[in-house]
């Protein structure tokens, strides 16, 4: 069965699908669009997904956007390397992460960084703040769901390091780059603050899947 994974490199959103597909163990062929060209606006895409973003799944004659919907779906089409644990029990708690990261972390790290990429950020400094506040708390929290474990939800990877890796990695890659008046991002340096979380990184990175879904044009500018 043809499977085509529409992203933007870079977007934590298309990158968390491409985990989720990689830890399944799936092939699939990954289309690159970029939204400065409008690739997400034309007539092709926007039959894909009418609200024109990344990613889009495209499973034989299955279509699935938004990347929740998206890791959903892989979950039940392709059972057999379970991403969200094997009993009703698992399944809650890993449901329960996901949304928590969703919920608190990423929408921190959105309301502390979109202002500053869409240069909005004018007369909104300690809102931005704020954000980025609460952005390392919840760093803190996810650092404590490890409990001594080499995963975050035991021994093996599942949908949490799907969704958790991205933002990590994008606050980490931008943050100290951010240098505008009255924002401090305050971001941690996660070895010598929590060298926990920067040892789970390091397992999340090698894990499969994770080379092809590495954001190109990080690799291209390293």
């Amino acid at each position: 069965m043809a499977r085509t994974l529409y992203f933007i490199s870079g977007s934590p959103f298309a990158w968390r699908a491409m985990l989720a597909l990689g830890l399944k163990g799936l092939d699939y062929t990954a289309v690159e669009l970029h939204g400065s060209k409008g690739d997400t606006q034309t007539p092709e895409h926007l039959a894909l997904n009418p609200r024109g973003k990344v990613p889009v799944l495209v499973d034989g004659d299955v279509t699935v956007y938004e990347s929740i919907a998206v890791m959903a779906y892989l979950e039940h089409a392709y059972p057999e390397t379970p991403l969200f644990g094997s009993t009703p029990a698992e399944a809650a708690h890993i449901w329960q992460r996901v949304m928590e990261v969703d919920g608190y972390l990423s929408a921190a790290l959105a309301g502390a960084a979109r202002p500053i990429f869409t240069q909005t950020f004018a007369g909104k400094e300690d809102e931005i703040n704020e954000n980025f506040a609460k952005a390392r708390a919840e760093i803190a929290t996810v650092t404590g769901w490890l409990g001594g474990n080499d995963f975050m939800a035991g021994d093996a990877p599942t949908a949490i390091e799907a969704i958790l890796y991205p933002p990590l990695a994008m606050i980490a890659r931008v943050g100290p780059a951010i240098n505008v008046p009255g924002i401090t991002p305050n971001i941690p340096d996660y070895a010598t603050e929590f060298p926990a979380l920067a040892a789970w990184m390091k397992r999340v990175e090698a894990l499969p899947g994770f080379d092809a879904a590495y954001p190109s044009h990080w690799r291209d500018a390293a």
